[in-house]
């Protein structure tokens, strides 16, 4: 370690140039001074008073210290905070913090108005509390509700409540009020899919097609224009635009529902899928709270006390909650897919329990008791043969009846066709059981009226006891006279054609199941699925069945696999297939994976790929594959290569392989171009909804939630996927921002409706950075500690070892303050002048320059410095 002056000693009085390590041991020893009547081991919460005469300088008089002396504290006023309640984000709003009587942080004040907004049942609150005029409505929690507490993080500015449950409202777990959905702004939107690839066979002629996919879009307030598209052309073929959809949607709050006009697709939630042009009118299950979506039960029972209620399932703890003594009701449970019966708990306040279970497993269209779904269509249908447009309508409807029954049906009816079905979904112990029958008429021009029924019958369940899963088990059987809509269209069309109606396929009958068995422990997972059909008008069955059983050693995968296919055409086929896979490396590793593939005609293909990925945020994508076949004719060797780079404007791909008869070779971008209130931004490829971010100068800022996005010259960037109705947070990374440019926050939520398109603006603080070395007029060092403040009175830094100051939020010239006592002549000014940036731009490093503090007037010297 070494001790020297720039002036070559300690004479003088100058402050030497010190080892680094020296300073930090120093300021350390410092600032960490205490005084005689301290506590040797002062806790976090003591206040520390520091010893100014170790900072002793010539210019006489004490430095003050004294806003050192409390740590970070709470100062009064008003803060923009997330508000959590019971460790629940509820919502982001203003909160006024004022000074009380024997705390040295300010603490928050709450009215009738802000804590019915967080979800306290006012019914609940003292009178006095509820009838307070806004301008009146600021006492602290614990005055309003008995046992409630308060903790605010600073650095977080998160606001965290505790409040007993009884003062709350009762509201479904993860609901978001609708006054918090945003509507978004006025935005135009392109977005697009682009492919173009080309082959040359050797000894042949080269081939080349495209494909580029549109979505082209318009949001006017709650209104959001679409229209779905695709173009293609191919060498020798010509070129084709075809017209998938164009419609305009909003989304109707108040009923749950959606509303769609124009073209698109009915739902196929209980008759199959048609495309149509119209008007659709249905539920939206999104607007719900997560816990309301899908089938769950509700659990009933009865507490003697202030009890523990438990809820598991499959072993783990999905709910746990304290219920009032009497009858309790739980009905927001999430759903957990297909099963599991539900154990609860009841842990009474003197220790005793008892405990009952629950039958829980579902198909796809239960519902929770009490609850609803509903569809209406009407227009004319859009056949994807044939240009007829007969006129149709259909409605649906779902009802959660109870814990055990749901009940559905529905109605289509068209142009010479007429369906009807009505269903149940049970939910019983022995698993869960779907069971309709459809009935429909057809009439066929110059043929006959057809009459048919077609029935169908579905199950799933969840076995605890043997780890076994039977997903979906379902078989339908149709009568020779049954017609679902669209193949009922087209027979009508088709004999107009000079056809006959029972040219069309129809399906006789149609069985599907999917199995799978965790083995335990390392013994992996087995599983298997069947699917099975055969048709009235055609000999013969499709039949598709497989087995395949999953396992990790240590770090190596590997799956062994079996296909057997038998279709209608009398075509028959097993397959054989086995891959492992490793990954090589720890900090990005690349995945070594291989493959073999036989079958029992003597067809073999192995294949061997390397793949992974690198750049900064893992934006570049790259695969390596070889392959190699055998079969009857000989064999053939080739190799392939893909990158994909995920840009913040756009994701790019190329692809190009060789063998033995051909080379290949492709390119593709898929993005899009956001038209919105600030400008044009360009954006990876969006989802239904996604935001436009907005943060004024901070270009090159990292968008967290969305990989490989960031902040663009201009200061947007869109998050290209958010989901509606839930609440979604956006995060900026400030890493690598220049130093003139300070986020004012660095997270935001926002829950936009489907299809919206928000703007989230980030607050930004833009002005120069600078490490200033001051020296007063008599070459002294000024005090350590001082506080420098810039012409408004703004303390924009502090005077550190060596007379060095790291001042931010400069302008380009001006001058600063420096007052370390509020004696007059205890204070200079510092005038400055920073190099101009080129072009106005931000620099990521800062300026050093080294200047004279200058003594002040009296006059100015003496002026209270600002706060």
């Amino acid at each position: 370690m070494t001790l020297s002056s720039r002036h070559g000693g300690l004479d003088g009085g100058r402050v030497p140039r010190l080892d680094p390590l020296y300073l930090a041991v120093l300021s350390a020893l410092l600032f960490w001074h205490v005084s005689a009547d301290a506590a040797p081991t002062p806790s976090a919460s003591d206040d520390v008073q520091f010893d100014s005469g170790f900072l002793a300088h010539t210019g006489g008089g004490s430095i003050d210290l004294t806003r050192f002396e409390k740590g970070n504290i709470v100062l009064p006023g008003e803060y923009s905070v997330d508000v959590y309640v019971n460790g629940n984000n509820v919502t982001r709003t203003q909160i006024t913090f004022r000074q009380v009587g024997g705390k040295k942080d300010a603490q928050p004040c709450f009215g009738a108005v802000l804590l019915e907004s967080l979800g306290v049942d006012l019914q609940k609150l003292p009178v006095d509390v509820r009838d307070r005029k806004p301008s009146e409505a600021c006492i602290e929690l614990p005055q309003i509700i008995a046992d409630a507490s308060t903790a605010f993080a600073f650095d977080d500015q998160r606001l965290s409540l505790s409040i007993p449950q009884s003062a709350l409202r009762r509201t479904p777990r993860g609901y978001v009020s609708p006054d918090r959905w945003d509507s978004g702004v006025t935005t135009g939107l392109l977005n697009y899919s682009a492919d173009v690839y080309a082959t040359r066979n050797n000894g042949g002629p080269s081939t080349s097609q495209g494909f580029a996919g549109l979505t082209a879009g318009f949001n006017l307030g709650d209104w959001h224009f679409r229209h779905q598209g695709s173009y293609s052309w191919a060498n020798g073929a010509g070129a084709r635009y075809q017209d998938i959809a164009t419609y305009v949607q909003r989304d109707m709050p108040s009923l749950t529902s959606q509303l769609t006009v124009g073209e698109a697709y009915t739902s196929g939630d209980l008759f199959d899928s048609t495309q149509f042009r119209g008007i659709k009118f249905e539920t939206d299950d999104r607007m719900l709270p997560d816990s309301m979506r899908g089938y769950a039960p509700i659990i009933r029972g009865i507490a003697r006390s202030n009890a523990r209620v438990t809820i598991t399932q499959n072993g783990v703890k999905i709910y746990e909650a304290t219920v009032a003594p009497g009858a309790f009701e739980i009905d927001d449970l999430y759903a957990t897919g297909y099963g599991g019966d539900l154990n609860v708990s009841v842990k009474e306040a003197d220790g005793s329990s008892h405990d009952f279970s629950v039958p829980y497993a579902a198909v796809p269209l239960a519902l929770r008791p009490g609850t609803h779904r509903y569809s209406f269509v009407a227009g004319t249908v859009r056949p994807s043969q044939g240009d007829s447009n007969p006129v149709f309508m259909q409605s649906t409807w779902r009802q959660g009846i109870t814990n055990l029954i749901t009940g559905y049906g529905g109605m289509t009816a068209a142009q010479g066709y007429m369906s009807f079905v009505l269903g149940t979904a049970l939910n019983t112990s022995f698993g869960a059981w779907g069971l309709d029958v459809t009935q429909a008429m057809t009439s066929v021009p110059g043929e006959k009226r057809y009459n048919g029924t077609s029935a169908r019958i579905s199950y799933s369940k969840s076995i605890t006891q043997t780890s076994t899963d039977i997903a979906i088990a379902a078989y339908r059987y149709s009568t020779g006279g049954f017609f679902g809509l669209n193949d009922a269209m087209l027979a009508r069309e088709r004999v107009r054609d000079g056809g006959l109606a029972s040219d069309i396929a129809r399906q006789r009958s149609r069985a599907s199941l999917s199995v799978n068995q965790d083995l335990g422990g390392r013994a992996g997972r087995f599983g298997m699925t069947l699917s099975a059909s055969n048709y009235w008008n055609r000999h013969g069955s499709d039949l598709t069945y497989s087995a395949a059983y999953s396992n990790v050693f240590r770090n190596l995968s590997y799956q062994l696999s079996v296909t057997r296919e038998n279709t209608s055409l009398d075509s028959r086929n097993t397959t054989f297939y086995a891959s492992v896979s490793i990954p090589l490396g720890k900090t990005k590793p690349v995945i070594a994976s291989s493959s073999v593939t036989f079958d029992d005609h003597g067809n073999a293909r192995g294949q061997a790929t390397l793949s992974g990925s690198t750049g900064r945020d893992d934006t570049l994508f790259y695969s390596m594959t070889g392959n190699y076949a055998s079969q009857t004719g000989g064999s053939s060797a080739d190799g392939s290569g893909t990158l994909v780079y995920r840009a913040p404007y756009a994701e790019l791909t190329g692809s190009a392989g060789a063998g033995q008869h051909y080379q290949q070779g492709s390119i593709g971008v898929r993005g899009a171009v956001v038209a919105h209130p600030g400008g044009i931004t360009l954006s990876q490829p969006l989802s239904d909804t996604f935001a436009i971010v907005e943060a004024p100068g901070a270009a090159g800022a990292r968008v967290l939630n969305s990989q490989g996005v960031r902040v663009d010259s201009r200061g947007y960037a869109i998050a290209p996927t958010l989901t509606p109705y839930s609440l979604n947070e956006i995060e900026l990374d400030p890493s690598g921002l220049p130093l003139d440019v300070e986020l004012r926050v660095t997270s935001q939520q926002v829950a936009p409706r489907a299809g919206a398109v928000p703007l989230i603006k980030f607050q930004t603080a833009v002005g120069r950075t600078a490490l200033i070395t001051v020296r007063q007029a008599n070459g002294e060092a000024l005090p350590f500690g001082a506080p420098v403040l810039d012409e408004s009175g703004k303390e924009v830094g502090v005077v550190g070892q060596g007379g060095r100051i790291l001042a931010r939020g400069l302008e380009t010239q001006g001058t600063l303050t420096v007052r370390w006592t509020n004696d007059s002549g205890m204070s200079c000014a510092v005038p400055y002048t920073l190099a101009p940036t080129k072009d106005g731009n931000s620099v990521h490093g800062y300026q050093t320059i080294e200047t004279t503090c200058r003594p002040l007037p009296i006059s100015a010297a003496s002026k209270p410095s600002a706060e």
